[in-house]
C-alpha cells in the first residue's frame, strides 16, 4: 500500500470517528475531491453537512477554502468579489476576487438552491470547464471541487444544468442509532491529526486516472445503464462518461490495483436526479455489482413494513399483537446477520446498515411491548 493512499485512508478512518453515521457522505466527498467532481449533500439542517466538508478542507494543507450560505438576496459579489473601481476609472470591468470562490481549491455552497437562477448558473463554466468569464476573457480558476448543501432539489428548470454537474448526491439523515447518540453526547472537540498536502491530492489524482477500467467494469457499467432504463431512470451522457473516474477512485481507495464490477456499486450515489428514485437506483446497482447489497435492500424493506405496521399504543391485547412483528424482523435479522458473517467485509457495509435499522426497529417494538405490560401489571384487579 503506497504512502499517499495510507495517508488517505488515516483522514477516512479520522473522519469516521468524529462525524458519526457518515461514512458514506466521508467517502462521496474524498471520492469527489479524487476525480475533481462535485458533491451535493441533501438533508435537513443540523446534520453536520457544513462541518463535514469544513472539516476535509481543514485536512488538505494548502487548499484555500470558500463558504457561503446562499439566500434569494445573494448577489453575485458574494461569490466572485465586488467590482474594481479602480478598473472601472479606466472603463474596465474587473471584480476584486481576492478571498472568493473564484480563487479558491475547494467550494461549499450552503443552501445553495436559494439564489437565484441568474447567479447560480453563472457557476457553470467554474465547475464545467474550471473557467471564469469576465468581460470576454475566460480566466481559469484552481478549483477542485465545489461542495453544495440543501434539504431540497431544484424546483426551477432553469437549474437543471448545475443540478446536474454534481455528479454525487447523497442524503444526509439525523442519527439513528442510540449508540451514536451516546457518543456524540461524549464527543470531545477534535484537532486535525491526518492530514494531506495539496500536491498529495494532486498525485493521488493522477494514480485514480491511471487505474486500469477493466472490461467486467465497463461490461456492468453497461447492464446497470439497460436495468435503469428498464425501470423508467434516465441519466445524461456527461454523467456515464464520468463513472468510469469514479469507478477508478473509488478502487484506488480501496487499494486496489484494477477496478472490478463491485467497485461500480459506488454508482449508487451518481444515477439518480429525484431522491424518490435512489430505492430503484440501489436495486439495479446491487443486483449487478453486490447482489448482498440487493438482498439487504429487500431485507430491510420487508422490515419497515412490518414496523410500520406496528398496531396502536392503546390497542387491546398490545402484547399478543406484537409477537408476530418481533418474531418475524427476528427472522430478518438473523437472516442479515448470516449473510453478513458469510460474505467478505467490504462488500457488507450496505447490508450493516441495514442491520442497524432492523435491530432499532426490533428494540423500538420490545419496548412498546415492555410498556404494554407494565400498564397491564399496573392496572387496578391485575
Amino acid at each position: 500500500m503506497s504512502t499517499l493512499l495510507t495517508k488517505l485512508q488515516a483522514l477516512r478512518q479520522e473522519l469516521n470517528s468524529i462525524l458519526l453515521e457518515r461514512d458514506v457522505a466521508i467517502e462521496a466527498a474524498l471520492l469527489a475531491l479524487l476525480t475533481g467532481e462535485h458533491l451535493l449533500l441533501l438533508g435537513p439542517p443540523g446534520t453536520a453537512k457544513s462541518l463535514l466538508v469544513r472539516s476535509i478542507c481543514e485536512r488538505i494543507q494548502g487548499a484555500t477554502y470558500f463558504e457561503r450560505l446562499l439566500t434569494r438576496f445573494s448577489t453575485p459579489e458574494e461569490l466572485f468579489g465586488p467590482l474594481s473601481l479602480a478598473a472601472l476609472e479606466k472603463d474596465q470591468y474587473r471584480r476584486i476576487t481576492t478571498g472568493t470562490l473564484i480563487e479558491a481549491q475547494i467550494g461549499f455552497l450552503d443552501e445553495i438552491w436559494k439564489s437565484s437562477s441568474a447567479i447560480l448558473n453563472s457557476l457553470l463554466a467554474i465547475v464545467n470547464e474550471r473557467v471564469y468569464h469576465e468581460a470576454g476573457h475566460a480566466v481559469p480558476v484552481p478549483l477542485l471541487s465545489l461542495f453544495g448543501a440543501s434539504n431540497e432539489t431544484p424546483e426551477d428548470d432553469s437549474l437543471n444544468a448545475l443540478y446536474d454537474r454534481f455528479l454525487l448526491r447523497v442524503t444526509v439523515p439525523y442519527l439513528t442509532a442510540d449508540d451514536s447518540l451516546r457518543t456524540l453526547l461524549d464527543l470531545p472537540a477534535q484537532t486535525a491529526s491526518a492530514t494531506i498536502t495539496l500536491d498529495d491530492l494532486r498525485q493521488a489524482q493522477a494514480e485514480v486516472a491511471a487505474v486500469p477500467l477493466t472490461v467486467d467494469t465497463r461490461e456492468a457499467i453497461i447492464a446497470v445503464k439497460h436495468e435503469l432504463e428498464g425501470e423508467g431512470v434516465a441519466a445524461s451522457d456527461r454523467r456515464w462518461r464520468a463513472t468510469a473516474r469514479l469507478v477508478r477512485a473509488k478502487a484506488w481507495l480501496e487499494g486496489e490495483q484494477q477496478t472490478s464490477s463491485d467497485h461500480a456499486e459506488i454508482l449508487v450515489h451518481a444515477l439518480w436526479s429525484d431522491p424518490a428514485q435512489q430505492r430503484v437506483v440501489e436495486r439495479c446497482v446491487s443486483k449487478v455489482c453486490n447482489p448482498l447489497n440487493l438482498e439487504a435492500v429487500e431485507l430491510e424493506d420487508a422490515a419497515k413494513d412490518l414496523f410500520d405496521s406496528r398496531p396502536a399504543p392503546d390497542t387491546e391485547n398490545l402484547t399478543q399483537a406484537l409477537e408476530p412483528l418481533l418474531r418475524q424482523l427476528g427472522d430478518i435479522h438473523t437472516r442479515l446477520e448470516q449473510r453478513i458473517n458469510s460474505s467478505p467485509t467490504q462488500k457488507t457495509f450496505r447490508a450493516r446498515q441495514a442491520l442497524t435499522k432492523v435491530e432499532g426497529w426490533h428494540r423500538d417494538l420490545s419496548q412498546m411491548a415492555l410498556k404494554s405490560l407494565s400498564r397491564l401489571h399496573m392496572a387496578p384487579g391485575a
